[in-house]
């Protein structure tokens, strides 16, 4: 991952210059292509409203990987409390050109 990272640069991260702002966004992990949110149609009119809809995405993200289905139907917890405060930082937001 380092080596690519090199090669291309960091990851372009987006937050709007001015509001109301509308276009489309998705959250995703630098390092792990995998952990990614769909993209998501975002209109917001604040600042505030701007962190909302991160939390937003960021609980959903957490929620869609985070947990487990077993086979009998039980749900498992993947990563712990301490797991997501270290990866939830890292997470940044791409906008869709």
């Amino acid at each position: 991952m380092g080596f690519f990272r090199k090669l291309f640069g960091t990851p372009e991260r987006f937050a709007p210059t001015a509001f109301p702002f509308l276009g489309e966004i998705r959250m995703r992990h630098p390092d792990y292509k995998r952990l990614a949110t769909g993209w998501w149609h975002v209109t917001v009119s604040t600042s505030s409203e701007w962190e909302a809809k991160l939390a937003e995405m960021r609980e959903g993200l957490r929620g869609h990987f985070g947990m487990y289905v077993t086979k009998s139907g039980q749900v498992v917890p993947r990563w712990n409390d301490e797991t997501w405060r270290l990866l939830a930082p890292a997470l940044i937001v791409e906008r869709k050109r």
